[in-house]
């Protein structure tokens, strides 16, 4: 309400001043040429935020749900609020030497300097609104600072560029459309007029136009006025949304990068005494002693994009036009412990690495990218390496992409697979890796000439965009609404020849495999794959050639488990730090968390808590309202009491072990 209050107000001074300066009778106030003139160029890129909005809401409406009058208005107010944030600081350059008190203001040179700047900046800020109405659909959050940190490693980024622009090409028109407009507000508003105030007067006049352009500035970019306002941040979007993803419509993308620019992702908090946080949300696990440890290979394969809605296994309830794009992995399910309630712990590929392998999800901003990445941790493959285990980690991208290789290192592994390694770049896809086929081949025959017991994980990549196919396979799989379904066919089609390659291999009935995904698919079609929960529904398979386990298993898991189910099966049984849990030998509910635009979630039984750092925001069954529109926030009796008591110890175990670098068994 603060922001709205203040909004109204900076509305009012500027009516009231345009009128009273209009008066012919008051010549000491008339305005100067250059204040109107950055009024109107200031108006016109407020124009163009909300025609930006109005693009990302269009190009991406699948998926947002409802679009009732007052939630609509809801959104243009919260972002009228940001906008002017964004605005403001985009243009405080341009802002500052258009108020200078001095009347070089009105040197030619001086006005041409001043349109130049402005054209710059308003155009690069245009930019970022507009690839973010096509990059939105990988990540569903808007663009962060982190974005430069996370594609630093890319050597193939020119290519990359280039393909993103041909595939949207009608964005590029828009932008340019866009662009083009910002060049013809700055000439229409270029200073006319004859300046009224001379000598002494004019410096008065204009250090008091100054001095109240600044003081509506530093309102502008708070926030509001008051003492106890802080400076507005992503998670103030949160009280103009009903539902986590409508942040992305508050927000636009300038304001989320130059506000993540030198942000600290981990906060101090004492919801409970350190102890107390302990016993509520366990991070330090012990397993009970009960003889030698089960030295299996294991096998962690991540497929790129791989969410349950191409999985024919998870959706059987569709009806006869639904189309399967995983054969393989359907009849893989059949014979495997498979959960039906298996999520993912963030929407980006750098996440996984943190996620399955240490048992770290992404909060707020991947982990790796924080200031804390480089806390003592003790990994899976560095807990399985103390026991004799050989580790490595097969992706097929150019050696350093998405920074793999380099955490690799630090968590342990003791070999990594790239393309250098591969060594033939004629299986290049001329884009991100190698193909799926080949790279699976490579990943069976090199396993046979690592020592057992191994740990190994294999992430694969054909199912990326821009989403292509060799040559030898268009038209063999199966089309659907999105690029990204024939892939994962040709990816299921090369999970399987894999196994087929594997099954003959002597390490290979010794080998647990675990199969999950980064994150759920880009552009979900069905709608229970829209939702919050939705989206971060991935598989996670557990397949045992003897047969071990197997089943459908109705307990809650997430890619943070991952490793603790692990240690649990291999019967290890020292103490190890985890976020997530080993649910097969859990006695207490498990629960799963994630986080999407400054909202975290809880899953735990039935339901599914939504809330900020402060209050609930929303609690819902996820498994009968799987469009989560019944909210019984409220009304769910003391359950809802456990359930918030969870989430407030998780966010401080988090937060707080990450900045107090504890994050392993002391």
């Amino acid at each position: 309400m603060n922001e709205i209050t203040n909004c109204r107000f900076f509305k009012f001074v500027i009516i009231t001043f345009n009128l009273s300066i209009s008066m012919k009778k008051i010549k000491a106030l008339y305005p100067e040429p250059v204040f109107i003139s950055t009024i109107l160029r200031l108006a016109g890129i407020y124009v163009l935020f909300g025609i930006c909005r109005l693009i990302f809401v269009l190009f991406n409406t699948h998926f947002f749900s409802s679009y009732d009058t007052s939630r609509v208005l809801k959104w243009i107010w919260g972002g009228l609020v940001f906008d002017t944030v964004a605005i403001l600081y985009v243009n405080i350059l341009f802002i500052m030497l258009a108020t200078l008190p001095f009347k070089i203001r009105y040197k030619n040179w001086f006005q041409s300097l001043l349109s130049t700047l402005f054209i710059f900046a308003n155009t690069v800020a245009i930019a970022a609104n507009i690839i973010d109405v096509f990059y939105y659909p990988y990540t569903l959050t808007r663009t962060t600072s982190s974005v430069f940190r996370q594609f630093e490693h890319e050597s193939n980024l020119g290519v990359l560029f280039v393909k993103f622009l041909t595939d949207y090409w009608y964005g590029v028109i828009i932008f340019l459309a866009l662009a083009a407009a910002i060049v013809y507000l700055t000439r229409i508003t270029k200073p006319t007029g004859v300046l009224k105030q001379q000598g002494f007067f004019y410096y008065i006049y204009a250090i008091v136009l100054m001095a109240l352009t600044y003081t509506l500035f530093v309102g502008g970019v708070r926030g509001g006025y008051k003492h106890s306002t802080r400076p507005i941040t992503l998670s103030n979007a949160g009280q103009y949304v009903k539902e986590p993803k409508e942040v992305s419509i508050v927000l636009n993308t300038p304001f989320c990068i130059l506000k993540t620019l030198e942000i600290k992702t981990f906060t101090k908090f004492s919801y409970f005494s350190p102890e107390e946080a302990d016993s509520i949300y366990p991070v330090i696990h012990y397993l009970p002693s009960t003889g030698e440890m089960n030295k299996k290979n294991v096998a962690i394969i991540i497929i790129e994009s791989l969410g349950k809605e191409f999985i024919g296994f998870f959706n059987t309830d569709t009806g006869s036009n639904y189309t399967s794009y995983t054969p393989f992995l359907d009849s893989l399910c059949e014979k495997s412990l498979t959960f039906r309630y298996s999520f993912a712990n963030g929407r980006k590929s750098i996440d996984i690495m943190p996620s399955v392998l240490v048992s770290i999800p992404s909060i707020v901003e991947p982990f790796v990218l924080t200031e804390c990445f480089t806390n003592k941790m003790q990994s899976l493959p560095f807990l399985l390496k103390q026991e004799g285990y050989h580790t490595s980690f097969f992706h097929g991208a150019p050696n350093g992409s998405m920074g793999y290789l380099a955490f690799s290192n630090m968590i342990g592994i003791d070999k990594y697979y790239g393309m250098n390694e591969y060594g033939n770049k004629r299986d290049f896809d001329g884009f991100w890796a190698i193909w799926d086929e080949e790279f699976f081949q490579y990943f069976a025959h090199e396993l046979g000439k690592i020592p057992q017991p191994f740990q190994t994980t294999f992430f694969s990549a054909s199912s990326h965009h821009p989403f292509l196919l060799p040559e030898r396979y268009h038209g063999v799989f199966p089309e659907g609404p999105h690029p990204i379904n024939r892939c994962i066919g040709y990816t299921d089609m090369a999970l399987r020849k894999f196994f087929e390659t594997a099954s003959n291999q002597p390490w290979f009935r010794n080998t647990i495999f675990i199969i999950t995904a980064d994150h759920a698919q880009s552009e979900p079609q069905r709608d229970i794959y829209l939702t919050s929960a939705g989206l971060f529904e991935v598989p996670i398979i557990i397949y045992t050639p003897d047969g071990s386990l197997n089943g459908l298993d109705d307990r809650l898991i997430q890619q943070i488990d991952i490793m603790p189910v692990v240690l649990g099966i291999l019967n290890y049984n020292k103490p190890y730090f985890a976020f997530g849990n080993d649910v097969l030998h859990s006695k207490g509910g498990n629960n799963v968390v994630n986080y999407i635009n400054g909202m975290y979630q809880l899953f735990y039984k039935d339901l599914l808590l939504i809330a900020d750092e402060k209050q609930t925001r929303g609690l819902y069954n996820f498994k009968t309202d799987r469009l989560l529109k019944n909210n019984i926030s409220g009304r769910a009796g003391t359950v809802q009491d456990t359930m918030e008591l969870k989430l407030k110890a998780f966010i401080q175990q988090y937060h707080n072990r990450m900045l107090e670098n504890r994050i392993s068994v002391p």
